[in-house]
């Protein structure tokens, strides 16, 4: 078991873009801002949450993978099924613990993004409507995390978490064939590792420029690290 093999299986450069969706809903809030300490709480949350998300993922795509992707962690033993699960596992209570340290309805929210991740995981991946629209729903709960530093502004985040839920539904629906047109991949990482890009226009739309450029930078970190690990 090697770093670069928990770090492949984790998505790495996909985290920027869960952290980033964060700071595009408490940005939308429009009240005063949340303190840096619960921002990062709930950053790290979504990481966590995004994280467990991706690992089990892979776990319940084993044998699957096997046939199409006999090179990645789990098919290849690089990292053992078992691992894998207790990693999903402890992550997804983590994601909850640390938005329940913030407050209840960061938890809540953090609870629902949880149960959405499980279900897309176990059954719904593979359908063709309620796939897509599953994993739409995580990234709009995603955004809504991010809002829930000051719940009383939640409602204002509701645009901004539904177009990134929709940016999401799009890329979920051109994925669904990558492994049979591999050409899809370079469009699919194109559209994941936008999203800082997307979230940095928000919040300098909703802030301040300044604001929005550092966290559009997100996406440099993001490419940079998927020029070594692959991101779908």
């Amino acid at each position: 078991m090697t770093l670069r093999s928990h770090l492949q299986l984790a998505r790495a450069p996909n985290l920027f873009t869960a952290v980033t969706n964060v700071f595009t809903g408490c940005a939308a809030t429009a009240l005063p801002p949340a303190g840096p300490f619960d921002v990062s709480l709930l950053a790290f949350s979504s990481a966590c949450l995004y994280t467990g998300g991706i690992v089990l993922n892979d776990y319940c795509d084993r044998q699957t993978d096997r046939a199409e992707r006999p090179n990645r962690p789990l098919p290849s033993g690089a990292v053992s099924p078992r691992i894998a699960l207790g990693i999903a596992i402890v992550l997804l209570v983590a994601g909850v613990a640390l938005a329940l340290a913030v407050n209840v309805t960061a938890a809540l929210a953090a609870s629902a993004i949880a149960v959405l991740i499980v279900t897309y995981d176990t059954h719904f991946k593979s359908a063709a409507a309620l796939g897509p629209l599953n994993m739409a729903a995580c990234r709009f709960g995603n955004v809504l995390l991010g809002a829930c530093a000051a719940p009383a502004g939640c409602v204002r985040a509701l645009p901004f978490a539904a177009a990134i839920a929709a940016w999401v539904a799009i890329i979920s629906f051109i994925s669904r064939r990558e492994a049979e047109q591999p050409q899809r991949r370079v469009i699919v990482k194109a559209m994941v590792l936008a999203i800082p890009l997307l979230d940095g226009l928000f919040v300098g739309v909703l802030t301040t420029p300044l604001l929005g450029l550092a966290v559009a930078a997100f996406a440099l970190p993001a490419w940079l690290i998927a020029r070594w690990l692959y991101v779908t």
